[in-house]
């Protein structure tokens, strides 16, 4: 079996068939699946985000009021121009104590401390933010550490002199915020300027820098202050994660919260692409819609093909077919096939029967036929016996030889088993045994050797080459002789050739007739010639009888199984 045809014979299984139409029929689930899976991704990350926003708004609440506070603190020392550093530090120290801030402190512009409230840390100059201060005129923030490795945050304001120009920075400084050591859930909270430069962070600073989005440009966002913009994004660690933005100071200072996005519960949905979730929702709906029809449908048609391919190879032994749990139509079907298996094996039994009969009445009608050519034998046997006349008896013999070899023919056909095929090798020997002892009877003693092959004849082909048999067996023991004295020889044999023809020779010693040469009576009326020449012309075949080294042989060439033609 070919690959091809192979492939066709399991296509065209009944199972895959059905698998194949289950498949195009729940293709639209699938595809209506695939749709809302992507829907409830979308919603599921919106909320995500929008859950972020709020958890970074309640977050940066509390900082973003004591940033502002700060702010106006810083503004106000900027305002007030204090040039005398005693009174400069009396007002620091209640602004401090009144506000709740960590320090306050007024630098000039090339970095000095004009004065400063107690507990002040170490001037900020040259830090990035003072000198940004110095050089733009607009508020910053700076972070600055504490000694408890805690991160303070401090508020820098432009002091203007008369002519505009930044004649120093006020400065306040905020409480120490000291970093979340276990973030809950995850969730993590920065702040940095419009550089990008991270001032405060509740993770520690390694990890900070890997939460931040990849690609994309922090010191280019802008958003309406107080509001906050969200949005999903992989980390420069490579993990997906959402993002929540929000400006504390105008285009200066930002918020970022971040969470990782199962946070939201989006684990495992993110792991897989939105076609796989409903690929195996397709592929469980159609193993289980194919196991149904596995259970009603195609087990029960295998049973009963099963059941119909044995008894058309030859089983006639019909055996139940459980179908109880099988559909109604099924169980029809297979009631059905049993009633009509019992038909046919009725209708068989009828017709062997039939045909058994008919058997026997052929064999009893050939058993009287060869019992009536006996009859007429042994009364044209009692007629020899009168007659005076050599020739007469002589013509007498001759057919009582061929009717005893028609009735050895029936005799044989009697005991054949099969009676429209007729093994040579059996049904011959006895016609030639008896032809022998015949002869023998007459006093014309010969030596005889006989072959045969197995060679199946038809009963039309069998009749007229037995009696050609006969007539050519008779016509070589009524003319056998020999000059040396001894028993004159004869041989008979029936063989198949490579043509798949057979030939029927018979050889005899005939030391009286020409040595070489065609028989002299070839073309004679002789009863004996038309006789051959009708029979082999019954059996299809050529006869052939020629004269060599003091011997006569006689052949029929034909071909087994041919038609008889009509004598």
């Amino acid at each position: 079996m070919t690959a091809g045809s192979a492939n066709r014979r399991f296509i065209d299984l009944l199972g895959v068939r059905l698998g194949l139409v289950l498949g195009l029929a729940l293709l639209p689930v699938g595809l209506v699946a695939v749709a809302q899976s992507a829907d409830l991704i979308a919603n599921a990350r919106n909320h995500s985000e929008a859950a972020l926003a709020g958890e970074t708004l309640r977050a940066i609440g509390p900082g973003l009021t004591a940033i502002k506070r700060a702010q106006g603190a810083a503004e106000a020392i900027a305002a007030l121009r204090l040039a005398d550093a005693e009174t400069c530090n009396r007002i620091l120290a209640r602004i401090v104590a009144q506000g709740g801030h960590a320090a306050a402190a007024v630098y000039a512009a090339d970095g000095s401390l004009r004065c400063a409230s107690p507990g002040t840390e170490p001037p900020l100059s040259p830090s990035p933010a003072f000198s940004a201060v110095l050089t733009r005129g607009l508020p910053a923030l700076a972070a600055r550490a504490d000694e408890g490795g805690g991160n303070r945050l401090a508020v820098l304001f432009p002091e203007s002199d008369d002519g505009g120009a930044v004649s120093g920075v006020a400065t306040v400084t905020l409480p120490s915020v000291a970093p979340d050591p276990e973030p809950r859930d995850g969730f993590a909270l920065l702040l940095f300027d419009r550089t990008g430069t991270i001032l405060l962070s509740s993770v520690p600073e390694a990890e900070a820098q890997s939460i931040l989005p990849e690609g994309n440009d922090l010191t280019l966002l802008s958003l309406p202050e107080g509001q906050a913009r969200t949005f999903s994004a992989t980390s420069l660690s490579g993990e997906d994660r959402a993002y929540s933005l929000v400006e504390v100071t105008d285009g200066e200072v930002f918020a970022l919260g971040s969470w990782p996005q199962e946070i939201a519960g989006l684990a495992l949905w993110q792991s897989l692409p939105p076609l796989i979730l409903p690929a195996l929702m397709w592929a469980v709906s159609l193993v289980a819609a194919w196991v149904a029809a596995e259970k009603l449908v195609t087990r029960h048609i295998r049973r009963l093909r099963g059941a119909i391919l044995d008894f058309a190879d030859g089983s006639r032994s019909i055996r139940p077919i459980p179908m109880q749990n099988a559909p109604q139509e099924i169980r029809d079907t297979a009631e059905a096939f049993a009633r009509m298996a019992h038909a046919i094996l009725r209708d068989e039994a009828d017709l062997e029967d039939a045909l058994h009969g008919k058997e026997v009445l052929l064999r009893e009608v050939h058993h009287r036929v060869k019992n009536n050519l006996q009859l007429i034998a042994s009364i044209v046997n009692m007629q020899i016996r009168r007659t005076r006349s050599d020739e007469a008896r002589r013509i007498m013999r001759s057919l009582q030889e061929r009717m005893l070899s028609l009735a050895t023919i029936h005799n044989g056909l009697y005991q054949t088993a099969d009676v429209s095929e007729i093994r040579a090798d059996r049904l011959f020997p006895g016609i030639v045994e008896q032809i022998v002892r015949a002869s023998t009877a007459q006093g014309r003693n010969v030596r005889v050797t006989t072959s045969f092959d197995d060679v199946t004849l038809s009963l039309d082909q069998a009749v007229p080459l037995a009696l050609l048999m006969t007539e050519a067996l008779s016509n070589a023991l009524r003319f056998a002789t020999t000059r040396s004295g001894e028993l004159p020889a004869l041989s008979l044999s029936l063989r198949s050739g490579a043509d798949g023809k057979v030939v029927l020779q018979v050889t005899n010693d005939a030391c009286g007739l020409p040595v070489t040469g065609v028989d002299p009576a070839e073309d004679s009326s002789g009863i004996g010639t038309q006789l051959l020449r009708g029979f082999s012309r019954q059996l299809g075949g050529t006869f052939q009888r020629e004269f060599a080294d003091g011997q006569c042989r006689l052949s029929v060439r034909f071909m087994p199984g041919a038609k008889a033609a009509a004598a």
